[in-house]
């Protein structure tokens, strides 16, 4: 098939950017506090990040209070927009450094064979390494601050994922504007220059000596990349972020453009609409207009987007119980979970995509001439991002089912709802006994030895996905997955009550 490569950036994308704080009681705070002995720190911040549409987010399903509703402490918010501009910035002098292992930039040629994950993993490390600084810098706590840092890392990746698309608009923006103005939104003018005499016939030497101009001038001007990261941070937080979270009424920390002068404000965004269409707007302002009719655009698109002809679960379930059996060998050279305090949190997301990527090659490969359903490219797209985004959760999924299990009256001996502990692996697909949490080694080895019970945690692991991250943050940013992120797969409706999204207090 012709669009790994498109299937690999959505993969990257779509999944690790939609997390969620969806738990009543933070299973992502659960893994963070677990992973302070293991030595994963703020990176898992950095990987419940962003959705590649407009409006997307870490999104939790507890939406926050305006801030007038809200009490003087609340209201005593760190600002979360320096923090996110120093390391937008940062990743524009990584970028023009051309760091070994760390691309940020891709060409249509074979020189460098760099791939879209490639450039989200280093934006990711950008984004570890930047809010860790600043979480040094300021003392704060991951307990106290966890909102906070994944908002900045998320924002960050965002911004450096999508730098093409941006800086595209923004050169629109700054082509008839005079060059000592140019300066202020960091555009230098050479680099207009450059771009002006680039062609939709451009070779790829042309573009890459036109990005070397911008490059060139990063490099040695400290203030440039300062004002460039905050005009296409503001772009991002004006355009893309704030109307798909305002029309879902959806609050996050400093959704505002509060960073830019009135003047600048006003040049940058205030004629955006001016430049922008809705034939090729990359950023578009007209977004603003989705904000009043979001609700009724959802609607239509159920209408008109007919349901997948083959559901998509079985595929995504069998990926899932594979990935389970990998993990349970504790393999170094494909680790799908932290195995010693010296492996990165990268190392494990590499192994997953990578996982991912072999799994649904030879999907496509066995299905070429047999009767397996042949997937649209969305569709496709969407498995693929369903497997990396449970996978990259597993730790999460796990025990949050775990806890909701046996804190209920599944698992209460008093209660007539109780499940038996023998019927726990087929039914719930849990061991029983505290094994959960007791002894990480019996888990393996029965995941490993019964397929049942894999292919039963399996599924509970998808739907608590589905339910409490993918559904939350789509509805979020005002998109729909190809068949709706429904869960027909599980029958039991005890279950799937005790899955669903619970608010947080």
């Amino acid at each position: 098939m012709a669009f790994h490569p498109r299937l690999i950036r959505c993969i990257i994308l779509y999944s690790l950017a939609l997390g969620c704080v969806c738990f009543s009681f933070d299973a992502s705070l659960h893994s963070l506090k677990k992973s302070a002995t293991r030595q994963r720190r703020s990176y898992d911040v950095a990987t419940s990040l962003w959705g590649a549409a407009a409006g997307e987010s870490n999104v939790a399903t507890n939406t926050q209070l305006p801030t007038e509703n809200k009490t003087p402490t609340e209201k005593q918010q760190l600002d979360l927009h320096p923090p996110a501009i120093d390391a937008i910035a940062k990743g524009l002098l990584v970028r023009a450094q051309n760091v070994p292992n760390m691309p940020l930039r891709i060409f249509d040629d074979e020189v460098g064979d760099i791939e879209p994950w490639q450039v989200t993993l280093s934006a990711g490390k950008v984004a570890q390494q930047s809010v860790e600084e600043w979480q040094k810098e300021k003392q704060l706590t991951i307990e106290e601050n966890e909102e906070n840092l994944q908002v900045v890392a998320g924002r960050v990746v965002a911004v450096l994922t999508r730098l093409e698309e941006l800086e595209e608009e923004l050169l629109k923006r700054c082509n008839k504007m005079s060059d000592e103005v140019i300066s202020n939104f960091g555009v230098p003018p050479q680099e207009l220059k450059a771009i002006q005499t680039i062609t939709e016939d451009a070779t790829v030497k042309e573009m890459r000596d036109a990005a070397a101009v911008i490059d060139a001038a990063c490099l040695f001007d400290e203030q440039l990349r300062y004002n460039r990261a905050k005009s296409l941070f503001a772009m991002f937080l004006h355009e893309i972020e704030g109307p798909g979270l305002r029309s879902n009424g959806v609050v996050l920390p400093c959704m505002d453009v509060d960073f830019l002068s009135e003047e600048i404000f006003d040049a940058l965004l205030g004629g955006a609409n001016d430049v922008n269409d809705s034939s090729d707007g990359t950023v578009e302002s007209a977004q603003n207009h989705d904000i009043e009719i979001g609700e009724e655009k959802i609607e239509t698109k159920v209408e008109e987007k007919p349901l997948p002809s083959q559901s998509l679960h079985p595929i995504t379930i069998d990926a899932i119980e594979e990935a389970f059996r990998l993990r349970a060998q504790n393999m170094t050279t494909s680790p799908l979970r932290l195995l010693d305090s010296n492996m990165e949190w990268f190392e494990v997301q590499y192994s997953i995509m990578k996982f991912t990527e072999r799994f649904l090659e030879k999907y496509t490969k066995d299905s070429k001439d047999s009767d397996k359903p042949k997937w649209t490219e969305e569709e496709f797209q969407t498995i693929g991002g369903r497997i990396v985004g449970v996978l990259v959760r597993l730790d999460d999924l796990e025990w949050e089912w775990n806890h909701r299990v046996t804190t209920s009256t599944l698992g209460q001996p008093e209660s007539s709802d109780m499940i038996p502990h023998d019927q726990w692996k087929l039914t719930l697909g849990l061991h029983p006994d505290n094994v959960e949490q007791r002894c990480m080694k019996t888990l393996d080895t029965t995941l490993l030895e019964e397929s049942d019970f894999a292919r039963a945690r399996a599924e509970r692991m998808l739907a608590l996905f589905l339910l409490n991250i993918e559904g939350p943050a789509m509805k979020a940013s005002g998109n729909l997955s190809p068949d709706g992120n429904e869960v027909d797969f599980i029958q039991d409706d005890t279950q799937l009550n005790l899955m669903m999204p619970k608010v947080k207090q």
